[in-house]
């Protein structure tokens, strides 16, 4: 497994960056940075981990970025600077309480978050009712690339109820639906933004999550559908 010193890679070879960002006592950041690391390096990225959002003003340098936040300080220049380099082409999967965000008086995402939540395309609106937490299945599309092929899968998970907020494709989700709702609960959701594809997974609350063979398998296939398709200077 690739270490969090681990130099550049080959010119030939995909860079990936994990990082987490946060201080939510109720999502182990820290260990699913290190699962998500050696999934991608298992999938054939040279992946370094960080902590914090300082390298995100070396977003550019990648050809995917990992990210998952909860809570804690995320600056607006270095929403930007993610943002800008994905609309220059690097992909986007952002995990689970990524799509957290601060609000405002009036329920919108507050001001010095939209940045991350126009880019990301949805954001968390409640667990539902209780309980917050059940055994279920997560159906798939078979339209694409991402989950094709990949059957429906059982997993135990908290439950989140989004809102999405931008154009793009729910391309798994929870069955059964959930009580009272409106139409499925996303559990992945894919968009371009810009020349840059963007992937949110709504699962990876805890470490049951990430050693299921579905959820490494999804998140493989992510990181080889979003990553930058042409390298900078190359033609198209």
């Amino acid at each position: 497994m690739a270490t969090v010193t681990q130099g550049l890679a080959p010119a030939t070879q995909a860079r990936a960056l994990v990082l987490v960002n946060g201080d939510d006592v109720y999502e182990d950041m820290f260990s699913a940075g290190i699962k998500l690391q050696e999934i991608l390096v298992e999938t054939g990225f040279a992946a370094r981990l960080a902590a914090g959002t300082d390298r995100l003003t070396m977003a550019a340098e990648a050809d995917l970025v990992v990210l998952y936040t909860a809570a804690g300080l995320f600056p607006q220049s270095r929403q930007q600077a993610l943002a800008d380099a994905v609309a220059a082409g690097i992909g986007l999967i952002a995990v689970h309480s990524a799509s957290v965000f601060p609000r405002s008086p009036d329920g919108r995402v507050a001001e010095d978050h939209r940045v991350i939540a126009e880019l990301i395309g949805c954001r968390f609106v409640s667990h539902g009712p209780v309980p917050h937490e059940s055994r279920f299945t997560v159906g798939t599309s078979s339209a694409h690339p991402v989950v094709r092929g990949l059957t429906a899968f059982d997993i135990t998970h908290e439950h989140y109820q989004l809102q999405l907020t931008a154009p793009g494709e729910v391309i798994a989700w929870r069955e059964p639906a959930p009580r009272g709702a409106a139409g499925r609960e996303p559990v992945c959701y894919v968009r371009s933004f810009g020349a840059g594809r963007v992937c949110y997974l709504q699962l990876g609350h805890d470490m049951r999550v990430w050693d299921e063979p579905a959820v490494r398998g999804l998140i493989a296939r992510a990181a080889q559908w979003a990553r930058r398709a042409v390298q900078p200077g190359e033609a198209r």
